[in-house]
């Protein structure tokens, strides 16, 4: 009972609990390079329909659409990779060329939208919004 009140209490996993318990960065090796702990932030409206914001894959720069105006993809920055690349000293626009990656049937949506403005933006030939 005292380990269950711990784990309402701590919010600790049963592993903390176990024989040896978790090893320290283990929850790192199972994100992989360049991901963080987070599951994202996302919002929806019944007019608007689902919005992502940022993912554990990174800041969602723009989502696609298809003709009924439902998620098929999205594109995102993966800031660990990116700020890996700036401490690297490589410029911001090559970092933020190599931190750039798209998730779902990204070449066959209807149109590419701004998550936060809703406003139609950008064709799927486009790398980032700031180079336009």
């Amino acid at each position: 009972m005292r380990e269950l009140f711990l784990q309402i209490v701590y919010g600790r996993s049963q592993t903390a609990f176990s024989e040896d318990g978790l090893p320290v960065g283990a929850s790192l090796d199972d994100l992989g390079k360049g991901l963080r702990t987070q599951v994202g932030t996302m919002f929806g409206t019944k007019a608007k329909g689902a919005r992502y914001l940022e993912l554990a894959q990174g800041y969602v720069t723009r989502m696609a659409l298809n003709e009924n105006n439902e998620i098929v993809a999205f594109e995102f920055l993966n800031l660990g990779k990116f700020t890996e690349a700036l401490k690297a000293g490589k410029t911001p626009e090559d970092a933020i060329a190599g931190a750039m990656g798209h998730y779902g049937q990204w070449e066959n949506a209807a149109k590419y939208i701004d998550p936060r403005t809703d406003e139609e933006t950008h064709t799927v030939a486009n790398v980032f919004p700031v180079h336009e």
